[in-house]
């Protein structure tokens, strides 16, 4: 699963289309990928596949949304459990990565608990949001340079984002 959390960084990924226009008032443009919508910035460029949805300001500056399928259905009551294997699954892609997990927390996202993890590689920070619903797991990618300050895309994609 580590191996598939770089899919959701922007990283490889072909197909699919790349659009930089349609905005709504006042919270940037829509993203639609398949099950999910999410909000990014006006006049980032967006590219979807079937799994994925990126909108990216530059290489370095983006955020994302990868599905990906669970073997088991989740539910729930499963929420401490999993929120165990994502802390050591980050973990482990931090130090693929070369870096640190720098902070872990609960939050909501799609109405309802998600684990979020902010990782520090290369100068960049990756800020990763799981949601897990059914047999699919929803990697919310956020990611900038580390000298840049986080931009406001990446509270405006977890905000947004629903299924």
């Amino acid at each position: 699963m580590a191996a598939l959390a770089l899919a959701g960084c922007g990283g490889g990924g072909g197909g699919g289309s790349t659009t930089s226009a349609g905005g709504s008032a006042g919270g940037g443009q829509e993203v639609k990928g398949t099950g999910f919508t999410f909000h990014a910035p006006d006049g980032w460029t967006v590219k979807t596949t079937a799994t994925s949805a990126v909108a990216g300001q530059d290489k370095n500056t983006l955020v994302s949304v990868t599905v990906l399928p669970l073997v088991k259905p989740y539910r729930p009551a499963l929420f401490l459990r999993a929120a165990r294997e994502l802390d050591r699954v980050a973990a482990d892609l931090a130090k693929q990565l070369g870096g640190q997990v720098v902070s872990s927390n609960t939050v909501i996202a799609a109405k309802a608990r998600a684990r979020q993890y902010e990782i520090e590689h290369d100068g960049l920070v990756d800020r990763i949001t799981f949601v897990l619903r059914g047999k699919r797991e929803y990697q919310l990618t956020c990611r900038w340079p580390k000298t840049a300050g986080r931009p406001d895309a990446c509270d405006q994609l977890v905000a947004s984002f629903s299924l």
